[in-house]
């Protein structure tokens, strides 16, 4: 508030207490070493590219143990008790079960940011928007989100200015995967599903990327009709579903 840079004395408390780490990320910290160079706070979902190691580790171990499973398990359950809990009009409470699933305060945001643009309070919220110049390392079209002016008008991003090399191309690589997934998604062309799948860091390149595409297309095939004809080449030339996927697409039973 007063101007004065305090981000190092952040990311050194990070490094003396683990609290304000989001329940649903394993507690895993961040090299300390690699944020004083930043001097940036990175968002907690960064342990999965920063930490990958670790954090697949930790992910393996949660599948090998049928109680608690992979996260996407976790959720499904997780969000199968609160629709059965909702059934009940009588519920008065915040469920347990919510602090659970992710996503807290999102409500308070959404409520913030549908207040802001009612009455063009050019409230400064966190959004996704369209970036228009905010962040000059990405394209003026792109989605991007940050810190932004609610009014009556929309979102008016906040110019940031460029990043340093390391986390340039971090961002480049990233929005660059989730454009490859964009246009593969409204065109079904399976060269760019694959290039996106190459390009995404947590996938190992080469045969594995293929062998997780593939297998995933034949899992989801129910809801990639773009997809069709690739599917069913996939499936005439011998390609199945492993144990791993198939098992994912359903709830952990409960231990």
């Amino acid at each position: 508030m007063n101007g004065t840079d305090v981000t190092g004395e952040i990311i050194a408390k990070m490094h003396e207490d683990a609290s304000g780490i989001p329940a649903n990320i394993h507690e895993m910290p961040f090299f300390k070493e690699q944020l004083e160079q930043m001097n940036m706070i990175p968002c907690g979902y960064h342990r999965y590219y920063y930490r990958t190691e670790e954090m697949l580790a930790h992910m393996l171990e949660e599948y090998q143990d049928p109680a608690i499973g992979t996260r996407a398990e976790q959720v499904k359950q997780t969000e199968a008790e609160l629709f059965e809990l909702y059934k009940d009009p009588h519920l008065d409470h915040k469920p347990e079960q919510l602090s659970k699933r992710g996503g807290a305060h999102y409500s308070d945001a959404a409520c913030e940011t549908i207040a802001s643009i009612y009455a063009n309070k050019n409230t400064h919220i966190v959004v996704s928007t369209k970036n228009n110049g905010a962040v000059p390392d990405l394209a003026p079209d792109d989605v991007v989100e940050v810190s932004a002016y609610v009014g009556a008008t929309g979102a008016k991003p906040i110019a940031f200015g460029s990043l340093a090399p390391a986390e340039k191309g971090w961002l480049q690589v990233m929005k660059n995967m989730e454009l490859c997934v964009e246009e593969a998604a409204v065109t079904g062309d399976y060269g760019i599903a694959l290039q996106a799948f190459i390009l995404n860091p947590l996938i190992p390149s080469g045969e594995t990327a293929k062998r997780v595409l593939d297998e995933l297309l034949i899992a989801h095939k129910d809801h990639l009709p773009q997809f069709a004809e690739k599917i069913a080449e996939l499936e005439a030339s011998g390609v199945t579903v492993k144990d791993e996927i198939v098992r994912s697409l359903h709830p952990i039973e409960q231990a």
